[in-house]
């Protein structure tokens, strides 16, 4: 119970600290899961893409156990963008990313901590940009299709405008 406690205190202090300008909900349709062993460049365009998609960027675990590391972190990726992560790997665990960058696009949003969210989503592993994995997602023609055409659509309206 304690490990519980601890983790959700972290869960929070991680959020409250580092999503200032993110969307920080667990339940949005579109995530992008990310890891900070990937190159800067490559998380700075998702961190872009994700504020216009309003979409949550999602690391799974802190830079060596370390807040102030992963903040350091953070701070360097957010100089010249808006935006930030949400640490929960949770979210990992019930769409089963084991690798990253990855695109979520999701209508089970309230399947609880204990599941797993095997219907009604769909994943697109690699790094791509966020309009390429949504193009796929929408081709798709299932349940979250709709949600990715919706967002494709805007990341395309904020490219033209």
């Amino acid at each position: 119970m304690k490990l519980i406690t601890i983790f959700i205190f972290i869960v929070f202090y991680f959020s409250i600290n580092m999503n200032a300008y993110a969307n920080t909900k667990s339940d949005a349709p579109i995530m992008i899961f990310v890891s900070f062993s990937m190159p800067d460049e490559s998380i700075k365009g998702w961190m872009k893409e994700a504020e216009i998609i309003h979409a949550p960027v999602v690391i799974r675990g802190l830079i060596h156990n370390s807040f102030k590391e992963t903040m350091k972190k953070m701070a360097e990726l957010a100089k010249d963008n808006h935006g930030g992560v949400q640490l929960d790997p949770t979210l990992f665990q019930r769409f089963h990313i084991e690798k990253v960058p990855a695109v979520v696009v999701s209508l089970a949003q309230n399947c609880s901590l204990t599941q797993t969210c095997l219907d009604d989503f769909d994943v697109i592993y690699g790094d791509v940009t966020a309009e390429y994995a949504l193009t796929k997602i929408a081709n798709q023609n299932d349940s979250p299709s709709k949600l990715a055409k919706a967002a494709l659509l805007q990341l395309r309206e904020a490219r033209n405008a």
